[in-house]
């Protein structure tokens, strides 16, 4: 049985997956708190505004956001 957490790890790891190929990332690092488990710490960097905008249009931007 797939608990809240592991969900949520298995979406937003499909979402580092696709982010880290988009042509503007520059960077996309998620982090998990080893002492609270379901704190999470994500990183992104994009070359500019545009990058970002297009990152918001992606299948797997949208699949985290519906997930949420």
């Amino acid at each position: 049985m797939m608990t809240r957490l592991n969900k949520f790890i298995d979406v937003f790891r499909q979402n580092h997956l696709g982010s880290i190929k988009e042509p503007g990332n520059l960077r996309f690092d998620v982090l998990q708190d080893p002492q609270v488990l379901t704190r999470f710490y994500i990183y992104e960097a994009y070359v500019d505004e545009q990058a970002v905008a297009f990152h918001k249009t992606t299948p797997h931007y949208k699949n985290l956001r519906g997930a949420a």
